[in-house]
């Protein structure tokens, strides 16, 4: 995903390289969702982010650096199978919680949390409805003599 970004990626770009099946973009959709939710701002589904997710993994990721969040993926739906004889994205919200959370700590969790924040974070809807712009307030002065104040000066 870095490389993505530092080649500026356009994160609504149209996928190239599609290999999601749709139980695996439903999957996606309801994590990233439950990653950040729709509160009093947009969730993670408004903002575009399964789109993102599907497009880092399918065009930016090499198949052993995605392996292990298809994996995750593949986990979530047989613990769900085993526990509530539903795929992950058709069990409830509390029961996704609880199945997601079982992987707290491993790469899978860490790759589904940074790609959903950093998918959101970077759309239109997560910067204008999260982020907030505060300048540093007074003028920028980059010759300041510090002798003024008493600090160090160079000679």
């Amino acid at each position: 995903m870095h490389r993505a970004v530092q080649a500026g990626a356009d994160p609504d770009a149209i996928v190239q390289n599609p290999f999601l099946n749709d139980s695996q973009r439903k999957a996606i959709t309801q994590l990233a969702e439950l990653i950040i939710p729709k509160t009093d701002t947009a969730g993670a589904i408004e903002a575009g982010v399964p789109a993102f997710i599907e497009l880092m993994l399918s065009d930016w990721y090499a198949a052993e650096e995605r392996a292990p969040f298809l994996e995750g993926l593949a986990n979530l739906d047989l613990g769900a199978k085993e526990r509530h004889g539903l795929l992950f994205a058709d069990c409830e919200v509390k029961q996704q919680t609880e199945l997601f959370r079982q992987h707290e700590g491993d790469a899978f969790f860490k790759m589904a949390r940074e790609l959903t924040t950093v998918g959101y974070y970077t759309s239109e809807v997560g910067v204008n409805a999260e982020l907030k712009y505060l300048p540093v307030p007074g003028a920028y002065i980059g010759d300041y003599d510090y002798a003024d104040i008493g600090r160090q000066t160079v000679n």
